[in-house]
């Protein structure tokens, strides 16, 4: 990853949650997990548009890693004693299945898988029973693993095609406004006095910050967030929601078709050793 686990930990002080007195804030934070994870098991569609077969051999991958994540809860669930609620129409928004493949990488693996490991940080540091953060741990590093795709992709495409920066720029400020929006709903329907809630203003300040410290490092923001104005950013957003909807609504992208793996697997890396061994038997030059 561009950030170390320590990069991106908060320090709650040593605050645990009870899972006794807790148990219906836990269920409702576990319940957000749930509908994330499953939204993780629908990327396999994307193995259809993979670049190439080590971004589908990881994206077949990663399915099996969401449904692992999906048990996990599952025990969570059961370890606590309580069923899963509804999910926050926020988490539906920031889990909005992207409409390309380059929206894919940065927005829901870079920059969301990098929220969900925040917030399993988070878990791992307020809960206290050693073998359920145990298990959330595995899947912590398995997110770490997402997190790791969503960049080296997002890179590729920024150095490929720099106009990609500033398409994408405002999404990612949207999702950071969404999460501030978000800050104020919880602060209004949880005790605040709480010892690990307390510091959830805190908590989400270091999110934006680690959000923002990726950015820098992937190339895509290039001055601090701080330094940009209300209009600069609402402009941004705006620009990035307009190429967005109007690519989609283009009348030629009714009828262009974007290259899929079947088209494309012949002349990937993956098949270079065969495809020389067969080019060998043959007796036909390797350059042909």
């Amino acid at each position: 990853m561009l950030l170390t686990r320590e990069e991106m930990a908060f320090d709650f002080k040593g605050a645990k949650f009870d899972r006794e007195k807790d148990r219906d804030l836990l269920a409702w934070i576990a319940s957000q997990f749930l509908y994330g994870e499953f939204t993780g098991i629908q990327i396999g569609h994307w193995i259809l548009q993979a670049p190439d077969m080590d971004s589908a051999k990881f994206l077949a991958r990663q399915c099996i890693e969401e449904l692992q994540h999906v048990d996990a809860f599952k025990e969570f669930f059961r370890w606590l004693g309580a069923r899963p609620v509804k999910v926050h129409r926020v988490v539906k928004l920031l889990s909005t299945e992207s409409s390309t493949w380059e929206e894919h990488c940065a927005l829901e693996m870079a920059q969301g898988e990098g929220f969900v490991a925040m917030i399993f940080y988070a878990l791992l540091a307020t809960l206290d029973d050693e073998k359920m953060v145990k298990k959330l741990d595995f899947a912590a590093r398995q997110e770490e693993g997402h997190i790791e795709f969503g960049e080296e992709q997002t890179k590729k495409l920024l150095e490929r095609d720099p106009r990609w920066r500033k398409r994408l720029l405002g999404l990612h400020l949207l999702s950071l406004w969404a999460i501030k929006r978000f800050e104020k709903w919880i602060a209004r329907r949880v005790d605040m006095n709480h010892p690990v809630m307390s510091q959830l203003p805190q908590y989400l300040d270091k999110i934006i910050a680690v959000t923002e410290l990726r950015l820098t490092r992937l190339g895509m923001l290039h001055k601090p967030l701080r330094e940009m104005g209300g209009f600069e950013k609402f402009g941004a957003i705006c620009r990035s929601l307009a190429w967005k909807f109007g690519r989609k609504l283009a009348f030629w992208n009714w009828f262009r078709r974007k290259p899929r793996l079947t088209d494309v697997y012949m002349n990937d890396p993956y098949l270079a050793d065969v495809m020389s061994l067969k080019a060998v038997k043959e007796g036909i030059p390797l350059a042909a």
